[in-house]
């Protein structure tokens, strides 16, 4: 028994994927299977008799569902992070993303290769990456870069020092552009909800989250908003009054039409920062287009994405550039990036957020 190992649970009703999980668990370093379980109520059995630190929950089980097991964690057990296991199905992918915004820290989808071998790989660096995340939640650190997921991963493209920051907002602003990662879906449901109807920015989302998640984070945050919310197209027009959220496996840029309006461009170019949709391209595609005026908005996450691109935009245009505090940060990682490059221009808890925002469009025309 190594004590400094995080304490593994895995909970599906399905033998045959525990011993799957529990097989590639026990290859990652940092990670020790304490058991596996098969329910709900012997999970938490487990929870009450042993330290646990990390619990792998499946979405559907009988007697108790997972989100109802999440909400037993989440009252009797806070400091066990949970990270659910999820199928594609639009119903697993429902109940995944309202699981995430009731305080899951991750997901793995289930494997969908039809390689044993390929599926197994694929599960072992999502465990590396969940163990990272659990790592730096409980050090409350995000010094080191994440282990990169599965993706071919170029370096973004050099951009000049901008200047540093600024010394008021913009007199004029056009658009809203949004980064987030890990804890993404509770932080947006946060600040989205809370614009309100006659709100004036165009407002633009990178959630790191893969196919069909992203559409599923559209439909839930629809149900709640007085904005329009929808996963972006491609020449879509960015409207005031409309949230647009770059779809899972894609990264979203914004271009300029014949008439000079602001609409989607969707591509299928290479990761970066790991990630598709990134943050950086789609905030360095707003630099190039030249508004009046943007604020940008970096919540919680992992890693660095966001930061080169507010950089880019800084560089640019004028810009104001908000980042979630780190006291209200699930992983305070892409907010600190921002920060340490003293390209931050306020750093707001998230409570704080929304009614930051409504004040700086309605004063700013």
């Amino acid at each position: 028994m190594n004590p400094s190992a995080l304490r593994l649970l895995i909970v599906d009703d399905t033998a045959l994927y525990r011993k799957v999980l529990a097989d590639a668990a026990a290859q990652i370093p940092g990670l020790e299977v304490a058991a596996a379980v098969g329910s709900g109520p012997l999970c938490l059995g487990r929870l009450a008799a042993e330290p646990i630190d990390l619990v792998l929950l499946d979405v559907f089980m009988p007697e108790m569902n997972g989100p109802e097991v999440l909400e037993r964690i989440r009252r009797d057990f806070p400091r066990v992070a949970v990270v659910m296991i999820s199928g594609a199905t639009g119903a697993d992918a429902a109940i995944t993303v309202k699981a995430l915004a009731d305080g899951a820290l991750d997901f793995i989808p289930k494997p969908q290769t039809a390689s044993f071998a390929d599926g197994m790989a694929r599960l072992r660096q999502q465990l590396q990456h969940v163990v990272r995340l659990v790592q730096l939640r409980r050090l409350g650190s995000t010094a080191a870069r994440p282990s990169p997921r599965p993706a071919a991963d170029p370096a973004p493209p050099p951009v000049p020092r901008p200047p540093r920051r600024s010394l008021s907002p913009p007199p004029a602003l056009d658009l809203l552009v949004i980064a987030v990662s890990t804890g993404g879906p509770a932080a947006l449901q946060a600040v989205l909800p809370r614009l309100p109807a006659g709100f004036r920015l165009p407002v633009v989302v990178v959630q790191h989250m893969p196919a069909p998640f992203t559409r599923t984070l559209a439909e839930q945050l629809a149900k709640l908003c007085p904005l329009a919310v929808a996963e972006a197209g491609d020449a879509e027009p960015v409207r005031p009054g409309r949230v647009l959220i770059a779809p899972g496996g894609r990264h979203l840029e914004l271009a300029r039409d014949a008439d000079g309006a602001l609409i989607t461009r969707l591509t299928d170019a290479p990761p970066v920062n790991s990630c598709r949709p990134a943050a950086d391209v789609l905030f360095q595609s707003v630099a190039r287009c030249s508004p009046r005026g943007v604020v940008s908005l970096v919540l919680t996450g992992m890693g660095e994405d966001g930061a080169a691109g507010v950089a880019a935009l800084k560089a640019a245009i004028p810009l104001w550039s908000i980042i979630q505090d780190e006291a209200t940060c699930v992983i305070y990682g892409m907010p600190q990036a921002v920060a340490r490059r003293e390209l931050d221009d306020e750093s707001l808890p998230l409570s704080a957020i929304a009614p930051r925002l409504v004040e700086l469009a309605r004063t700013r025309l």
